[in-house]
């Protein structure tokens, strides 16, 4: 699970950081970086954007870090969060880390009944009101 040192990449293992409690394992612990690298073509600016934004302090408030990008490039940021949702929950060793199955869990249809749905709790709190929930 080598990833690459660049700004993308550090947000990418900011993004999904794991919960080893739950044994869900990180970015830096899977080969989504690789698919991420292969599928999106805008990496490198992507690179730029954090470029102009210093030390990355994005743990502290990714919600907000990710709204100030998009103020700069909300298309380019949006599809980077796209395909960095689709690279990390697509890894087989997330898959098998949610359900028990090493089946894919995007874009493939999976029966996830068994899923601790309490990992969704802190996306549902830091929605903001952008959703109905």
């Amino acid at each position: 699970m080598n990833m690459p040192d660049r700004p993308v990449f550090e947000l990418f293992r900011v993004m999904f950081p794991g919960d080893s409690g739950r044994h869900v394992p990180g970015a830096k612990e899977t080969n989504a970086a690789e698919c991420l690298q292969k599928n999106f073509r805008h990496l490198d600016e992507i690179d730029a954007l954090l470029d102009g934004c210093g030390h990355l302090d994005m743990g502290r408030d990714l919600n907000g870090f990710l709204k100030e990008l998009r103020g700069r490039s909300s298309d380019l940021v949006d599809s980077f969060i796209t395909h960095a949702i689709i690279a990390y929950f697509s890894d087989p060793v997330v898959s098998h880390a949610l359900t028990g199955k090493r089946s894919p869990l995007f874009p493939h249809a999976v029966s996830m009944a068994d899923i601790d749905y309490a990992l969704l709790e802190p996306v549902i709190i830091n929605c903001q009101g952008r959703v109905d929930v």
